[in-house]
């Protein structure tokens, strides 16, 4: 950078002294200025003998040079750190308390469990779909559908009301943090394969929802 600097100054100084030294006198036949060497010798074994041309050359080889030091610093830095997964816990209809587990970004997909005063409940597949505009610094757009399935994999010793239970909803996500947040969401559900016994009839169509903390890492 030393020599960047003088070779710089005196391409600023050289037009200068020129015409000082040619209205004085100091030029020779030739055109070239005496006594050059004189006024630059402390800084004369800095700046190699060459023409106009090498020395643009040579300058042009040390920015280069400068760039390419720094090319292992810039390829250490990295991006942030986008979060993949979720877990939720929550309350909603019919899944009472539940335990949730998600991996995706724009297109999730997720197990959910549900307990009650029993233990083991229903176990559900969830399917997301995010949308919306998503904001710089998260890693989710804040509005999403679904479409859950919902069924028995442990056994319980009440009457089942269902074998299985389809429910597309629709909900929104309010971010606390980049990754912590409240998910709302209301739909409905179609039983399949309801109970028989007029005492815990369903209806063919029942609505739904959930409320839930979510944590993302």
């Amino acid at each position: 950078m030393l020599l960047i600097r003088l070779y710089i100054k005196q391409i600023q100084i050289f037009p200068v002294f020129s015409e000082m030294t040619r209205m004085a006198g100091f030029l020779s036949a030739k055109g070239d200025v005496m006594n050059l060497k004189c006024n630059f010798r402390p800084i004369r074994h800095l700046i190699p003998a060459c023409t106009s041309a090498q020395r643009i050359r040579i300058f042009i080889l040390l920015i280069s040079g400068l760039l390419i030091l720094n090319i292992p610093a810039y390829s250490q830095i990295r991006g942030p750190y986008k979060t993949l997964f979720e877990t939720d816990l929550g309350f909603g209809f019919p899944e009472s308390i539940c335990l949730k587990l998600k991996i995706g970004n724009e297109i999730q997909v997720g197990l959910s469990q549900s307990f009650d005063t029993h233990g083991f409940g229903t176990t559900a597949l969830e399917i997301f779909y995010r949308f919306g505009y998503k904001p710089r610094l998260l890693d989710l757009k804040p509005w999403y559908v679904l479409v859950g399935i919902d069924g028995y994999i442990f056994d319980v010793d009440y009457l089942k009301e269902y074998k299985l239970l389809v429910y597309p909803r629709i909900g929104r996500s309010l971010f606390f943090t980049k990754n912590t947040g409240i998910n709302l969401e209301i739909g409905l559900g179609f039983p399949l394969g309801r109970s028989s016994n007029g005492s815990h009839l369903i209806s063919p169509v029942v609505p739904t929802g959930n409320m839930g903390l979510f944590f993302r890492f």
